[in-house]
């Protein structure tokens, strides 16, 4: 594999910043975990046009990215108005896949946060990987920077135990330009499994989420969720026997 100058590697780890606006936050005043990972992916989108391997650019040949695990790990919330900056580089690129982290930092660019990303390239026709190496170039900017928390992990299913949420259909507003259902809802129907009360006692520690199989327009879909050590939770979000993704949310 072609090695990467020290002046490609410093080009390819960018920051980008962000505002946190009243609509990202809940009512702590403090941003939501769904919205937090929103503008992770934002970031990841601005470097991904950045480096010339952005959606757009897939687009143009019938591809696109989609997201297969992410773990976010969080020692503070940035609140209202508060400007957080988001560092982002690739760390490797295999043929399946590809991984990115993040490091967010306040405003004093302290770190208050790390995640890291893993990512593939499918045809939008038949659904199915593509060769990430067939993307000339794009292996200069595997940085091989580790990441700082640990990788998210494959998670296991859930046991019998677990409670079973209400079920729902997945709706229009639910749906991205992949045609379904938008990374940030997921995290938004797992975050709401949990009380207010939680939430004013507690803070997430860690966020992890697999995603297995896609979830479509009108498909109904259920949640169980488990508390497999104290303060340890697991999800799964199902379409009858089929597991669309499972999570993981340590407080």
């Amino acid at each position: 594999m072609e090695t990467i100058s020290s002046s490609e590697v410093k080009m390819s780890k960018r920051s980008y910043p962000s505002k946190i606006q009243p609509q990202a936050v809940d009512f702590q005043f403090r941003i939501t975990t769904a919205a937090l990972i929103d503008i992770l992916l934002t970031t990841a989108g601005y470097n991904a046009d950045d480096n010339g391997f952005g959606l757009r650019n897939l687009n143009a040949m019938d591809s696109s990215w989609v997201l297969l695990r992410m773990a976010l790990e969080m020692d503070h919330f940035p609140e209202q108005y508060e400007t957080v900056h988001i560092e982002t580089w690739i760390e490797e690129v295999g043929r399946a896949s590809t991984t990115r982290n993040f490091c967010i930092r306040n405003e004093k660019h302290e770190i208050i946060g790390n995640a890291c990303s893993i990512w593939a390239m499918i045809d939008m026709q038949t659904r199915r990987a593509q060769d990430l190496l067939s993307l000339e170039g794009i292996h200069k900017f595997a940085s091989g920077d580790l990441g700082l928390i640990e990788k998210p992990i494959k998670l296991g299913p859930i046991g019998d135990d677990g409670i079973d949420y209400d079920g729902f259909k997945v709706k229009y507003s639910d749906i991205d330009i992949n045609g379904h259902v938008n990374t940030v809802r997921y995290i938004e129907w797992i975050s709401d499994c949990f009380s207010l009360e939680t939430y004013r006692k507690k803070q997430i520690r860690r966020f992890e989420i697999n995603f297995m199989n896609e979830l479509l327009f009108d498909d109904f879909v259920d949640i169980i969720g488990s508390e497999i050590e104290p303060n340890d939770f697991r999800f799964e979000i199902r379409k009858d026997e089929k597991i669309a993704c499972r999570a993981r949310v340590v407080f």
